[in-house]
């Protein structure tokens, strides 16, 4: 007798799944901000790390375990996430790279343009979107991106940081045109991994070139 077909799973509303989205780039930026010391925040997101690498390997043991995990994040998941690592344990993945490598005012760029930008390319991108670029991606999307994601850098920078507008300025932009084409270029990664991790590196580079201390 053939196996039964495990239940599926509706796509989540997009908007849940964008709110989920923003949400946990803001508790990435209140990490990032708050936590006393990099080695502090490296212990806080590696131990995120290893609960969501722990589920990750969970579910992969036991359908049964996984068929609980995909209902009780039913809300947020997409049902391609049913059998591939899912897209917050990359952005996990992200955060502890960055907690480890990245200056700090870079990583926050990388968790904000991600956060902010992604979702508004999403949108735009299903409501407007026409000129198609590559990989389901569309012009307007990316455009939506790269606006969004400068914006979000931007204020990010000028709130936290005493540095010169023009300075901020240029770190959001490259921020968000590195993530932006990270978005656009990422076919077999995850973009929840490679966007901000593309980000905080553009942001961190424009820094060393601005000699920003």
């Amino acid at each position: 007798m053939a196996a039964p077909a495990p239940a599926s799973v509706a796509r989540p509303a997009n908007a849940t799944r964008s709110l989920f989205h923003i949400g946990s780039g803001a508790l990435a930026l209140l990490m990032l901000r708050v936590m006393p010391s990099r080695a502090w925040l490296i212990a806080a997101s590696g131990a995120f790390f290893v609960a969501a690498w722990s589920m990750e390997i969970a579910r992969r043991q036991s359908p049964a375990v996984n068929e609980r995990l995909m209902r009780f994040f039913a809300p947020i998941a997409h049902a391609g996430e049913r059998h591939q690592v899912n897209s917050a344990t990359w952005f996990i993945t992200a955060l502890v790279l960055m907690a480890l490598f990245a200056p700090l005012r870079a990583a926050e760029v990388g968790v904000v343009v991600l956060a902010l930008a992604d979702p508004a390319a999403g949108l735009i991108g299903r409501r407007f979107g026409r000129i198609r670029l590559r990989a389901r991606r569309s012009l307007e999307g990316t455009l939506a991106f790269f606006f969004a994601g400068t914006v979000a850098a931007l204020a990010t920078l000028s709130v936290f940081h005493a540095l010169p507008f023009s300075a901020c300025l240029l770190v959001a932009l490259t921020g968000a045109a590195a993530g932006a084409l990270a978005e656009l270029g990422t076919t077999r990664l995850d973009d929840n991994l490679t966007i901000p991790l593309t980000a905080s590196t553009a942001a961190a580079a424009t820094e060393l070139l601005l000699r920003l201390g």
